[in-house]
């Protein structure tokens, strides 16, 4: 897999946490009411399982990204310019 490919891969498994944890704090429960004041709340989904799932995107999102600083760390990039740091960020004369 490219670099890039990597990152956009990247990208949706971030989307998809973004919904994980949405279905484990909003969905991941029925609420039923009974009148005015009683109320039942049932699991819609096993939540060690939305959890579990969270963690592998997590893990591979860590292992992604540690994999492209690695990459980063030894590729070298040439800019095609004969100015120095100093030169670039010296102050106004």
């Amino acid at each position: 897999m490219t670099v890039n490919e990597t990152i956009v891969l990247m990208k949706a498994v971030r989307e998809r946490l973004g919904e994980l944890r949405s279905l484990l704090s909003q969905v991941s429960t029925r609420t039923t009411f009974y009148g005015e004041r009683e109320r039942v709340v049932e699991p819609k989904y096993d939540l060690k399982v939305v959890d579990k799932k969270i963690v592998e995107l997590e893990t591979w999102l860590f292992k992604a990204d540690s994999a492209i600083k690695q990459c980063n760390a030894v590729t070298q990039v040439n800019v095609g310019s004969d100015l120095t740091v100093d030169d670039l960020l010296k102050s106004l004369d």
